[in-house]
């Protein structure tokens, strides 16, 4: 009688459950015995149960993505909140949370690599001893110190301008633009790039002796050559930063694990668009213009390699974090993503951004720009009477002599009462951007270490229901 009463409720229950159409389970069993006994009869054939059973799997899928899609949305828009200018204590507890996580696991990492990092200390004391010996190797250990120091500065501030800490720092635009421009308008007026060093580069100015004035300007080229090497360890830095992305999806495709990062999220929505567009293909009028070049993107550096990775890094392309997250999706190697990056961007877009700083900043095109906005209405003449002003002041300062008594006291002529009101907005405009700069990297501190609090209590929570299901 027991398995009778058994059998009778897995009957009831099999009767009450019904798919995502509204026809039960069993009712859509005996369609399908009725069509296998022949289609004559009025039941669905074996094609006819196929397509449903694929159009129902298609279904549960688009609504479990939909489903995932408004948890992250909701969390996201709770992390969202966590910023100085709401909640500012909190955001400053979380971020000295992360700090103090991101720490430890620092020091944990260092601990479980001493023997390499106890080689480089090594390196580093013997290094220092050297140079506190006397004797020939004293002039060439200065020169790779010096060396290796400018072009560590200018990697670092690579880095920074790309790895996605915070909202980014346009190091370009605040310290490569300007060196390069100076450069430019020294190598125009001194008609040579011999600048004296020390002070170049750290200051650059015009070579005690007097050039004649038969001698041309350097050429395009040669002003490119004097600033490749800080050009190109920018470009590299920013080819590094790219690194952490790529890395990221890596690991979460190899470990089969979903981190919940935002980038990953984007390429999530790209592959299910993509899904969606091999159904219906006429939809992609329908998306809108950033899906499409994202979708652009993805596709170029999945179909293409190396050649989609080389071109997408070699123009000024804000969307290069999808392609490094798409390479680490589908496991392109290392040595083609990073190559093909550091090509790009280290190469070929860096000469395309020098040529255009040396081309902006040459003296006829200065001089043309600043008749072009004198001829402005209302405030025309005074902003051509500021870029005089500043080219005039930045001629006398590429005269002025190199070191001495007299260098100091053209610097204290020449102190805050000397800057143009150009040169204290730029400084005023740098000082924002960096201002910015660390404020987006406390919140984004704070955000970060609340996005693994969250997945760390949901992760709690699901091995509690499970334990109690089991």
């Amino acid at each position: 009688s027991n398995t009778i009463a058994g059998h009778s409720k897995k009957k009831a229950a099999a009767a009450a459950a019904t798919d995502s159409f509204g026809f039960s389970v069993a009712y859509r069993g005996a369609l399908v015995d009725s069509g296998a006994g022949g289609s004559g009869s009025g039941g669905f054939d074996s094609s006819s149960t196929a397509t449903m059973e694929s159009n129902d799997h298609l279904s549960r899928t688009e609504s479990q993505f939909q489903l995932r899609q408004l948890a992250k949305e909701r969390e996201r828009a709770e992390r969202d909140r966590l910023v100085l200018w709401r909640r500012p204590f909190a955001t400053v507890y979380y971020a000295l949370l992360e700090c103090n996580f991101l720490l430890t696991n620092l020091i944990i990492r260092l601990w479980h690599n001493r023997l390499r990092v106890g080689l480089v200390a090594l390196l580093l004391m013997a290094l220092a001893g050297l140079r506190h010996v006397e004797g020939p190797h004293r002039r060439y250990l200065d020169i790779v110190e010096d060396t290796g120091l400018w072009c560590s500065w200018w990697i670092w501030l690579g880095i920074l301008s790309s790895v996605g800490l915070g909202t980014g720092l346009h190091t370009f635009l605040i310290y490569l633009g300007p060196h390069i421009a100076r450069v430019t308008l020294a190598a125009y007026e001194c008609r040579t790039l011999d600048f004296p060093q020390p002070p170049y580069p750290a200051e650059i100015g015009c070579p005690s002796e007097t050039v004649p004035d038969t001698v041309l300007a350097p050429s395009i080229w040669a002003i490119l050559s004097k600033v490749r090497l800080e050009a190109f360890s920018w470009g590299a830095g920013t080819a590094i930063g790219e690194l952490p992305p790529y890395f990221l999806a890596r690991a979460a495709r190899l470990s089969g694990m979903d981190p919940d990062s935002e980038e990953l999220d984007e390429l999530e929505e790209l592959l299910h668009e993509q899904r969606h567009l091999a159904r219906s293909p006429a939809a992609k009028t329908q998306l809108p213009f950033s899906t499409r070049v994202k979708l652009l993107v993805h596709n170029l550096v999945q179909r293409l390699g190396f050649w989609g990775i080389l071109l997408c890094a070699s123009i000024p392309n804000p969307l290069f974090d999808l392609a490094g997250i798409t390479c680490g999706h589908f496991l392109i190697p290392f040595q083609t993503f990073f190559f093909a990056t550091l090509i790009g961007k280290a190469v070929i877009k860096m000469h395309l951004q020098m040529l255009f700083v040396v081309f902006a900043f040459s003296p006829h095109l200065v001089e043309r720009l600043a008749t072009w906005i004198g001829g402005a209405p209302l405030f025309g003449q005074f902003m051509q009477s500021l870029i005089r002003d500043l080219l005039e002041k930045q001629r006398r300062s590429l005269h002025r002599p190199a070191g001495g008594e007299a260098a100091a006291a053209a610097a204290a002529s020449s102190g805050s009462a000397g800057r143009s009101l150009l040169q204290q907005g730029f400084e005023l405009l740098v000082a924002g951007m960096i201002l910015y700069f660390l404020v987006s990297i406390v919140n984004s501190f704070a955000q970060s270490y609340y996005k693994r609090q969250y997945h760390r209590d949901k992760a709690v929570r699901r091995a509690e229901e499970t334990a109690k299901f089991y």
